[in-house]
């Protein structure tokens, strides 16, 4: 675990053991342990006395290892060793989720997710980043912080779990989420060669990031590789176990940006960078986040060409989510309503064809005016977004496989995560070329592998050590400056 929790019945004082407070409770964490050295930090000093004093020396103290040392986060009195609790956090360009994890069972007691504050500085990362680079960084990080420390407040109220139990923190975000949640401008990775400020962050206390759990609990915050290739995907490759693989293995993470590793134990090889418009908020004319409502499944009858289709929770239809959009595109190629290059074929008799805002548009649902429940429908436009993503997804595989010599089939396991991995149909994803034509049985989804592999970091300390080695071992190639990106990029815009 990433925090450990000793419970210790240390001696009173005496004349014949005059030692100090702190000099006795030291001494038995060391009979405990059999570590060498304690640090106390300042602020730990003065209350751990109290405690070791009120409680008639018997006292739990909780400590994060660092190597052959232990440094004290808390001193509580009683044996408290059964509650140990920390958090795990991805930090996304649109939506921060959180889990509130029992360190002591291993078991995920809550989770909450939000839309990121920063989105009022931008719904997209250009944007912030320059508000970053016009002296807006101490605001962005703190829209920031104030939407963890309302998930955290909300996972504590869900569990019944105060907040000063919270001894670890384990967090995960692309390079410039990285940076914002750190206080630190991120602002020059707009410009050639990308570079940020920091890859490797040295362990942090809570309070140094103004968190709302124990101040002294440790911060362990996922390495970057690049400007476009983030702490997330590194979290996600500790989460798919990539690194520790005999066989060939492929990452795939579709958000804002394409995210790619190939490789196994022995190498690792990515690729990241922009993915287009398609999967940034608001693209799409009917796209919604994935709540209750949005449309998470579609199949178009190839007789009638009338859709059906599942909505989340069951809630009344309304907008697309990511998996809604590709099982939609998907079905109106096997249906014969679009042609490879994603162009409505007009000529397909059907009552769905509408012109919605001045564009031709196939209509999903047809919503609920008296409600104020707006139709769902699918341009031409949102699914010419969607062919740009999977041509920046093909380009990245493309490039990665010319580079080692390898062939599609030599891959042997397909680990999806991101935006568009989770609850996403491979059948409707390799129809339209955005996943690579593999057998189903070779793709597992991760869901979201951000918050997988901080979870896995939160309950196994020598992942944060994976994480920092995966992220030295990486051969990382910048995909958008790529020589053969763009003639590979114009040929896989189609389906």
């Amino acid at each position: 675990m990433l925090t450990l929790k000793y419970y210790l019945e240390v001696p009173a004082s005496s004349l014949d053991n005059n030692k100090g407070d702190i000099d006795r409770i030291s001494a038995g964490l060391k009979d405990v342990t059999g570590t060498r050295s304690i640090e106390w930090p300042l602020s730990t000093i003065e209350t751990a006395s109290k405690v070791v004093r009120s409680s008639g020396g018997k006292i739990t103290v909780t400590v994060w290892p660092d190597g052959d040392r232990l440094n004290v986060i808390t001193t509580e009195a009683g044996d408290t060793t059964g509650l140990n609790f920390g958090v795990a956090i991805d930090i996304g360009t649109t939506v921060v989720a959180v889990e509130l994890v029992d360190l002591t069972s291993g078991k995920t007691i809550a989770a909450e997710g939000d839309v990121s504050g920063q989105v009022r500085y931008g719904d997209d990362l250009l944007t912030r980043l320059h508000f970053a680079g016009q002296g807006g960084v101490e605001e962005l990080r703190s829209a920031l912080i104030d939407t963890i420390n309302g998930l955290i407040a909300r996972v504590c109220t869900d569990s019944g779990v105060t907040s000063t139990r919270i001894s670890a923190v384990s967090a995960a975000g692309n390079t410039s989420m990285t940076h914002t949640f750190l206080g630190i401008d991120p602002s020059p990775i707009r410009f050639e060669p990308y570079t940020p400020v920091i890859n490797h962050v040295p362990r942090l206390s809570a309070k140094e990031l103004g968190l709302d759990v124990l101040p002294n609990a440790t911060v362990y915050v996922f390495p970057s590789v690049g400007g476009y290739f983030g702490g997330d995907l590194i979290s996600g490759a500790v989460a798919s176990g990539i690194s520790q693989a005999e066989e060939i293995s492929l990452l795939l993470d579709i958000g804002t940006n394409v995210e790619v590793i190939l490789g196994n134990k022995d190498w690792l090889l990515a690729l990241a960078g922009s993915a287009g418009p398609a999967l940034e908020g608001g693209v799409a004319e009917c796209a919604r986040r994935a709540a209750p409502g949005a449309i998470e499944r579609v199949v178009i009858d190839r007789a009638t060409l009338e859709p059906s289709y599942k909505s989340i929770g069951e809630s009344p239809a309304y907008g697309l989510c990511g998996s809604g959009l590709i099982d939609v595109i998907a079905q109106l190629y096997l249906s014969g309503l679009i042609d490879s290059t994603g162009r409505f074929i007009l000529e397909k008799k059907t009552d769905r064809w509408r012109t919605i805002n001045g564009r031709t548009a196939y209509l999903i649902a047809k919503g609920d005016e008296k409600n104020g429940i707006p139709p769902t429908y699918i341009t031409e436009k949102d699914i010419q977004n969607l062919l740009r993503t999977k041509a920046a997804m093909v380009a990245a595989l493309t490039i990665l496989l010319n580079s080692v010599g390898l062939q599609l089939d030599d891959i042997r396991r397909i680990y999806t995560a991101g935006s568009f991995g989770i609850n996403l149909s491979v059948d409707s994803a390799t129809a339209i070329g955005l996943y690579p034509r593999l057998p189903a049985e070779r793709f597992t989804q991760l869901g979201n592998g951000s918050l997988l592999g901080a979870r896995k970091t939160l309950l196994d300390s020598s992942m944060t050590a994976e994480a920092e080695r995966i992220a030295d071992k990486i051969t990382y190639l910048e995909l958008n400056v790529h020589p053969e990106f763009m003639e590979i990029f114009r040929s896989a815009s189609y389906i």
